[in-house]
């Protein structure tokens, strides 16, 4: 079964799942000095390496190039005594079922007593909702069938095994030496934090959920933080990350949302994984999006500014080239003149970014009370030296989908070119109205989507790849009709690729 499942696999699921940002596979390297992952198109599977002794864990697809990148590993198939599985499905077993090389035909499976069902054929497993029955998996290899909670020992490597069932029936994940949690199928990491599996191939989405709860009260109770690694997107340490989502799942049929600029169009092509890199690199852990554009403002905040303002002669030429004609500074000048010279009241400024735009006119409004707010500590300190001196302006390091603010506590909220940076653009609408007083403003500008192919194709290409920043969200017309359900006037302006407004709650 294993080698007709693989190959259509890599032709019809690369093509169904493409450019939904769904698998997020590591590439072969090593984690740290005790883990190394092998990528099999979008599967990973792991090797965990402890006083001479290599356990696996799972089997990953009937994959031709498994003992190559194992090789840059410099771990031997021959060396492989005893396989960890989480699950029968194919992505995870298929390099031990009978059809396959033989690789670790005389390594020992470990696996649930109910998972091993599936194998026996008691059971069968079932995907897209129910409706259709997979092939029975067939292995000659010996097994050892675990019990929820079953602890044992390889070598003197500790294992626990623990039940979460909802993907398949009988799914295990295993805790490593109390530092490390395998998790196959049970967690997805999205760019907001992890959710339950993807929903289509689930057995029982509810019950999937209520084992990620179950997991998450397991470790808190122990005061344990393992890396916790997962079998399509990445590994993490950080536990508010991995369970942040967990009542959620997610959904195969759309394109993910928030957007995460570092998730592959194709998650089957393998370019990048190259033994060059799996042998220098060490693998990054997984982390939500604005900690990612933070990390990237932090080394291209210089570049930002000269990009911005056309600073330099390399700047003017690639404004020229890209934006189609559209000049930054003058769209600030005109959208900063929604806001009279002798303006008294509270303003709001998210993201101020370097306050390269504004900091002339928050110098000249010197009886308004201005707070300046933007993820990017980096960023936010460069706006303090510039505008160092000004008694009236006040900078908060927060989250724009989380305003730190009491509803109805600006008069203006502003925000430049700022709305296509926050990964969740539904949120910042909805925050930035809530903390408006009646009869408030919110003035901003943005890039849209579709005016310029040509900055369509930078931003996708280019920029979100670095993750300066996420694609443009909008189009004009979704713009006009978020903009017109929110607020009960609305001016309106397009220049170039750039939307620029103000609006009236």
């Amino acid at each position: 079964m294993s080698k007709k499942a693989s190959n259509f696999q890599k032709v019809v699921m690369s093509w169904g799942y493409r450019g939904k940002e769904i698998f997020k596979p590591l590439n072969t390297g090593w984690i740290d000095d005790n883990v190394a992952c092998v990528r099999e198109w979008i599967a990973n599977i792991f090797f965990y390496n402890k006083s001479g002794t290599t356990i696996m864990i799972d089997a990953g697809y009937n994959y031709e190039r498994l003992s190559e990148k194992m090789a840059w590993l410099d771990i031997e198939p021959s060396s492989i005594k005893h396989i960890l599985i989480t699950h029968q499905d194919t992505d995870h077993v298929g390099a031990v079922e009978r059809d396959s090389d033989g690789l670790f035909k005389n390594a020992k499976l470990y696996i649930s007593e109910i998972e091993n069902k599936y194998m026996t054929g008691e059971r069968r497993r079932k995907v897209i909702f129910g409706l259709y029955k997979l092939p029975i998996v067939k292995s000659d290899n010996e097994r050892e069938l675990l019990q929820d909670g079953d602890v044992f020992y390889i070598d003197d490597i500790k294992v626990e095994a623990i039940l979460v069932p909802g993907h398949t029936w009988g799914h295990m994940v295993y805790l490593i030496d109390d530092e490390y949690l395998f998790t196959g199928d049970t967690i997805w990491f999205g760019a907001n934090g992890g959710y339950s599996f993807i929903n289509s191939l689930a057995e029982d989405n509810e019950l999937a959920k209520r084992s990620l709860t179950k997991l998450e009260m397991l470790l808190r109770d122990r005061e344990i933080t393992p890396k916790v690694i997962t079998g399509h997107t990445g590994w993490s340490d950080d536990l508010d990350f991995v369970f942040a989502k967990k009542a959620f799942v997610c959904n195969s049929f759309k394109k993910q949302k928030p957007h995460d600029p570092n998730a592959p169009y194709d998650g089957y092509d393998e370019k990048e994984d190259i033994e060059e890199r799996a042998r220098n690199e060490r693998l990054k852990k997984a982390e939500p999006v604005s900690d990612r554009i933070s990390s990237a403002y932090h080394s291209s905040k210089d570049i930002y500014d000269d990009v911005l303002t056309q600073g330099n002669l390399l700047s003017r030429a690639y404004i020229r080239f890209f934006w189609s004609g559209t000049d930054d500074n003058e769209i600030a000048r005109r959208i900063l003149s929604y806001i009279p010279n002798d303006f008294k009241g509270d303003i709001l400024d998210v993201p101020v970014g370097t306050a390269v735009f504004t900091e002339k006119k928050w110098k000249n409004l010197s009886e308004s009370n201005i707070t300046c707010l933007d993820y990017s500590v980096d960023m936010l300190e460069q706006a303090k030296r510039r505008l160092d001196g000004c008694k009236n302006v006040t900078f908060i390091q927060g989250d724009v989908g989380k305003l730190p603010f009491s509803d109805k506590s600006f008069d203006v909220v502003l925000s430049m070119n700022g709305f296509h940076a926050f990964p969740d653009k539904k949120k910042a609408f909805i925050e930035t109205r809530r903390v408006l007083k009646k009869g408030g403003s919110f003035i901003a500008c943005f890039y849209i989507k579709g005016k310029s192919k040509r900055i369509d194709r930078l931003v996708r290409n280019v920029l979100s790849r670095k993750g300066w920043f996420t694609p443009p969200f909008p189009t004009e017309e979704q713009l006009l009709r978020i903009l017109h359900k929110l607020y009960s006037e609305v001016e309106y302006h397009v220049d170039g690729s750039i939307v620029y407004f103000k609006c009236v709650k």
